[in-house]
C-alpha cells in the first residue's frame, strides 16, 4: 500500500530514476515490504535470480 502511493502522481520519482517494472528481467531491485516468511521465499528466490546483474533487495 506504501509503495503504490509512493509511485503516485503525486511525487515525481520518475527523475530518480525510480521506474516500476512489471518484469524482474527488467528490474535491478527488489523492495519487499512485510516479513518474508518461509512460504514467500521460495518466490522471492525465483524472482531474485531472473533480475540482470547488478541486483539489489531491501527488505523493510
Amino acid at each position: 500500500i506504501e509503495f503504490a502511493s509512493l509511485i503516485g502522481s503525486r511525487f515525481d520519482f520518475d527523475r530518480y530514476g525510480l521506474v516500476p517494472r512489471s518484469s524482474p528481467r527488467q528490474a535491478d531491485l527488489i523492495l519487499t515490504a512485510g516479513t518474508v516468511t518461509m512460504k514467500m521465499a521460495p518466490s522471492l528466490v525465483r524472482l531474485y535470480e531472473q533480475m540482470p546483474e547488478p541486483k539489489y533487495v531491501i527488505a523493510m
